[in-house]
């Protein structure tokens, strides 16, 4: 959808351009200045198609992700296409930055089985 829009609009920068290549033959200052307007309106649009298209990309990217994270009731983990576990991935980090940020196991003492975030330095179990 977005990129038929973006071609649309590609057109129509195209087809503004051939107009004022045959307006600027043309002796009239009026027509002269809304093909100019029309151009930098069209410019605008090709801008914010642009922008929108990065936006809805990152957008999809960010539901993909939500999508392959579960949440075990403590930590997340990804669930891959064979259905494997990877992780586990801090929850704070998911949840408030939408981050996946790997946790690690804390090697402070032996004895301790709890995860680590290096990023948040949360513990978690």
């Amino acid at each position: 959808m977005v990129m038929e829009y973006i071609a649309s609009v590609k057109t129509a920068w195209e087809l503004a351009k051939a107009v004022k290549t045959s307006a600027d033959a043309i002796d009239d200052a009026q027509m002269k200045l809304q093909v100019a307007e029309l151009i930098g309106a069209l410019a605008d649009a090709r801008i914010q198609a642009a922008e929108s298209s990065e936006l809805i990309t990152s957008l999809r990217e960010q539901l993909k992700s939500k999508d392959e994270m579960k949440f075990d009731g403590e930590v997340y983990y990804k669930v891959k296409e064979d259905k494997e576990q990877d992780g586990p991935f801090c929850p704070t980090c998911f949840d408030e930055k939408g981050m996946e940020i790997r946790l690690h196991q804390n090697r402070s003492r032996a004895s301790d089985s709890r995860w680590i975030c290096k990023s948040c330095n949360k513990y978690f179990r």
